[in-house]
This record gives C-alpha cells, sequence and structure tokens, in this order.
C-alpha cells in the first residue's frame, strides 16, 4: 500500500506559497458594511483587495472545475450592520486566510489559472467551467501504472479510516485548546477588573483611621500590578494553533470528498457493470473511476502531510499554555506580596 501512496510532505506545500489575509479597517457600505481584504501571495509577489463574494466566486469555479479535489468550505457569511462583531471579522479573517493557503498550497489547485487571476488581477471576473478536471486533462495518467483499482480502492479505504479518526481528533483538541484559551483570557479580565476594584478602595476617603494610609498604600501598589495586566502575548500560540486548525480543515475538506466520491463510485461502478464491456460509454467511466481513486489518494497524502505537522506543533502548544499559567500564577504571587507588604 505504500507504493500507492504518494508522499507529501508539510514543507513541500509550505514552499509552493504563502499567503497573507489582512483586514482593511475601512468598511464600505452606508447601512449594510462589507468588507474588504488586502490578499497577499509571496510567489506571485502581488497584494490585491478582494470582497468575501470574491471568495464565494473562486469557490465556484473551483468546485465545479475539481470534483474529485478536497476543497474546503468557506467560512459563513454574515451581514455587516454598523460594523458588525469585531470577535468575528477577525475570525472570519483567519478563516479565509487558512481556505485560500490550502487552496495556494495545492499540488494541483496552485498551478490553477483562475487562482492565478484571484492572487494576481485588480478586477475578478470568473467562469464556472464548462468541463470538469478529468475532461480537461485527466483522459491520460501522467505515467503508466500497473497498480490495479481493486489495490487503489482498497487504499483508499484504509487512507480514508485513519483521515476520519484523525479529523475527529483534530476537531475535539481545537475545541479543547479555544476553551482554554478563552478561560485564560476571562482570567486576564478578571484580573484587570480586580485592578479597578482595589484601586477604588484605595481611595484615602478618611485618612484620620488608624492604619488606613498603610492599607491604602497596599491597595494602591497591588491595583497597579492588576491593572497592567494586558492581553496575552497570542504570537507564537497563534502559529502553532493555526497549524491545527489549518490540519483540521484540511482533514475535514477529505472527509468531504470521501462522503462524495463514495456516492460517486458506487454509481460509477453501477453504470460500469450494467455497460457490456466493449460498449463505447463503458470505457470513459472505467477511465473516470479510475481518475477518481487516483485523486483521492491524492488528497489523502495532502491533508496526512497537514495532520502529521499539526500534531508536531502540539508540544509548542502545550508550552505556550503552560507559560500562560506560569505567568498567571507569577501575577498572583506579586498580588500577594504587595497586599501583605504593609501588614507584615
Amino acid at each position: 500500500m505504500s507504493s500507492i501512496i504518494e508522499i507529501v510532505t508539510f514543507e513541500d506545500l509550505e514552499a509552493t506559497d504563502v499567503i497573507s489575509v489582512e483586514l482593511i479597517p475601512e468598511r464600505k457600505g452606508l447601512i449594510l458594511k462589507h468588507c474588504e481584504y488586502y490578499v497577499s501571495s509571496r510567489r506571485h509577489g502581488t497584494t490585491v483587495s478582494r470582497r468575501y463574494n470574491d471568495f464565494v466566486q473562486l469557490y465556484d469555479v473551483l468546485y465545479a472545475k475539481y470534483p474529485y479535489r478536497a476543497i474546503c468550505r468557506l467560512p459563513p457569511k454574515r451581514v455587516v450592520v454598523g460594523g458588525g462583531s469585531s470577535r468575528f471579522l477577525l475570525r472570519r479573517r483567519a478563516a479565509l486566510q487558512r481556505w485560500l493557503t490550502l487552496v495556494a498550497r495545492h499540488p494541483v489547485l496552485a498551478h490553477d489559472a483562475d487562482l492565478r487571476v484571484f492572487l494576481c488581477e485588480s478586477n475578478v471576473r470568473l467562469e464556472k467551467p464548462k468541463h470538469d478536471e478529468f475532461v480537461l486533462a485527466g483522459t491520460q495518467e501522467d505515467s503508466p501504472s500497473d497498480v490495479t483499482i481493486e489495490e487503489m480502492q482498497a487504499a483508499f479505504i484504509s487512507e480514508q479510516e485513519q483521515l476520519r479518526l484523525a479529523h475527529l481528533g483534530l476537531d475535539r483538541l481545537t475545541q479543547i485548546f479555544e476553551k482554554v484559551e478563552s478561560r485564560s483570557g476571562a482570567e486576564r479580565a478578571d484580573i484587570r477588573e480586580l485592578g479597578a476594584a482595589l484601586s477604588a478602595l484605595a481611595t484615602p476617603a478618611t485618612p484620620d483611621v488608624p492604619r488606613w494610609a498603610s492599607v491604602t498604600h497596599s491597595l494602591a501598589a497591588a491595583a497597579q500590578l492588576a491593572c497592567a495586566v494586558g492581553p496575552a502575548d497570542e504570537e507564537g500560540e497563534e502559529c502553532e494553533g493555526g497549524l491545527v486548525a489549518l490540519a483540521g480543515e484540511a482533514a475535514a475538506a477529505y472527509r468531504a470528498l470521501c462522503g462524495r466520491l463514495s456516492r460517486g463510485l458506487h454509481a460509477e461502478r453501477a453504470a460500469a457493470a450494467a455497460a457490456a464491456p466493449h460498449a463505447p460509454q463503458a470505457r470513459p467511466l472505467r477511465d473516470r473511476h479510475r481518475y477518481a481513486l487516483r485523486a483521492a489518494l491524492q488528497e489523502g497524502a495532502v491533508a496526512r502531510a497537514y495532520v502529521v505537522r499539526a500534531l508536531q506543533a502540539l508540544p509548542a502548544l502545550a508550552a505556550a499554555q503552560s507559560a500562560a499559567h506560569a505567568q498567571h500564577a507569577e501575577l498572583w504571587q506579586d498580588l500577594h506580596r504587595a497586599l501583605t507588604l504593609t501588614q507584615a
């Protein structure tokens, strides 16, 4: 089976292109706002502005042209009234960048002419293709192969199950890390709120009361520490967490492809079996069946490369969480020392 499944590494995919999608601060529109993004490609050396609908247009074209490729779903669209939620906009920007990264690094999609138009041209006007990839380029194999359809089918079933389990695990990991990140952010917000409360208590309303001055001094020192707490440094954590999210979306796209192919391949096998061996329609059905299986194995190799890289990122994610908890613990210790300094 190892000779059937192609070897793809994350380093090979990453070397293909580096994509950046940045939100343009100004949101256009009087009532119903819409966002625009700066889309940059290192491979082409370009930066263009795009709307969400431009991403939808590219998705529709690629999905129609490449029915045997694992193309992720776009993040959902939401009407932005009065500017919209900043958290939603930031999360959608990150999701669009992951989506376009998977497309631009794909061994086949990276060379698509419509993708190049999207990344390089100022205006996007894409038309849905009249034929899919099998008709356009898949009627002949790149190289003759002695691998039988039965062997490819067995490899496809095995790869499908392994990546199904990987997707479930990655999805669970993503949910866990999102909860941990949310709790960490909430704790930092609570500490800042604590600082505001301590600052209010430190106001010397009755300075003549015995020991009040020393107590308020302690409160003021602790309040200064607590109020100085800023947002967490998420640069490294976002990088490693982004790899997990990227792998999860690649695995999800592969599972969706497997579902489509399982239904489509069954129909094609039934049609090929019903056709006479030498009937004109029998050969194209067999060729398409073989092409679909070969493409599925290629897509599995791509998804596996992302999954392996995500698993390699887990130690860095755990280290980032450990550092964040240690920082919180150190801050609480500083608060304790500040509050007890004058009470010794």
